[in-house]
Order: C-alpha cells, then structure tokens, then sequence
C-alpha cells in the first residue's frame, strides 16, 4: 500500500485519495467499455469523473506531492 495512511487504513493526504478514487473510477470506466456499455453511458461516466477533478481542484489547489500534485 503507497501513501500514509491512518489507523483505519484510509490515505492521509487528499491529493493521493483523490488519485486513488480517480484510478478506481478509470477502472470502472475501462471494464464499462470491456462489458460493451454504450458510448453515452461511458460518456456520463466521463462528466462525473471531470466533475470530480474541478471540484478537487477548486479544494485544493496546488495540493500534494510528487505524482499527486495537481495545478
């Protein structure tokens, strides 16, 4: 497991939970194409994952480290 996490097992720093969560909505989005889901669909999914980056953005600006920095 990368990054430090606290005693439940949840990243620390907001801008590495933010890469997680985003690699995991990625991942779903890959196996909605893999299972044949249709382009709108994926295309919705693709909306809420931009709604989530400018809202990350807008709470953290410049916020992380290393891969995690996000301007």
């Amino acid at each position: 497991m990368a990054g430090e996490r606290d005693k439940y097992g949840t990243l620390i720093d907001p801008a590495e939970r933010y890469q997680d969560f985003m690699l995991a909505m990625y991942d779903l989005w890959s196996l909605a194409e893999e299972y044949g889901y249709s382009n709108e669909a994926r295309a919705t999914m693709n909306q809420a994952r931009l709604s989530f980056m400018a809202e990350f953005e807008a709470r953290h600006p410049g916020f992380g480290s290393g891969r995690a920095i996000w301007e």
